[in-house]
């Protein structure tokens, strides 16, 4: 299930693109950097009339659901019930979170984390009948996702990988997916060259995409995986990189 990133300035453009392409909309703006711009409904009737949408990605600027701080841990908290009823203003099943692991703490704090953040995204879950993906983020290793899917009980929260992201860590992607294993149930796919979280259009970088390939043929193709890039021209050449690649059932 290939998705793509829509751009609602030019919402007609992007849905001829995605009928044309066979791909579904995971969509980002409603969580961009501009947390405050408002979203009408024109904007969400839209995104639910196209039929279209199965993903948003939830927010993530300064977003801290499972803080020690109360003040932190409640306003966060009232932004990721937010975005779970956006996702069911628009009919998506599927909201993404990113990790808020502190990358370098360890000392038991992670075993902690993990356990909060378990706990917390299963009853988020539950309480809005979606299903939620925690997606490694500005961690530097696997550890504390791994901690967090070991407490995790349902089938409802699992890792979206982001090999964008693990490009730029202490370690592969391939180690990435091997540490993760059938705890990734969605991809986030994009490209750069290990420094920044750049969103090159794909090929122009030097992210490893054919571990994720591999997973996710292995899944039959039926897990949700996300090309992340600016505008519809960069999706366009992204696509023909991997049509000429052969990646990801193009």
């Amino acid at each position: 299930m290939i998705q793509v990133q829509p751009r609602f300035v030019e919402k007609e453009k992007w849905f001829d693109y995605a009928v044309k392409r066979t791909l579904r909309f995971e969509i980002l703006e409603f969580s961009s950097v501009y947390l405050n711009q408002f979203v009408g409904d024109e904007q969400y009737n839209w995104y639910r009339n196209t039929g279209l949408v199965d993903s948003i990605h939830g927010v993530f600027m300064d977003n801290y659901p499972v803080s020690p701080d109360n003040d932190i841990r409640n306003i966060s908290r009232k932004r990721c019930r937010k975005s779970c009823r956006q996702a069911q203003m628009v009919g998506a099943r599927n909201v993404v979170f990113h990790s808020t692991a502190l990358p370098f703490v360890r000392g038991g704090l992670e075993e902690l984390w993990g356990r909060d953040a378990a706990e917390y995204y299963e009853g988020l879950a539950e309480e809005f009948d979606l299903n939620i993906y925690i997606e490694n983020f500005s961690d530097v290793d696997f550890v504390p996702l791994q901690r967090m899917m070991s407490n995790v009980s349902g089938d409802r929260v699992k890792v979206c990988l982001d090999i964008g992201h693990a490009n730029y860590t202490r370690y592969t992607v391939a180690q990435w997916f091997e540490a993760s294993g059938d705890s990734v149930g969605y991809i986030h796919i994009s490209d750069n060259k290990g420094l920044w979280d750049d969103h090159m259009i794909l090929g122009q970088g030097n992210v490893e995409f054919n571990t994720a390939d591999e997973y996710y043929r292995s899944k039959g193709g039926e897990i949700p995986l996300t090309i992340e890039v600016h505008t519809l021209e960069e999706l366009d050449a992204s696509i023909s990189y991997l049509e000429e690649q052969h990646l990801f059932g193009f």
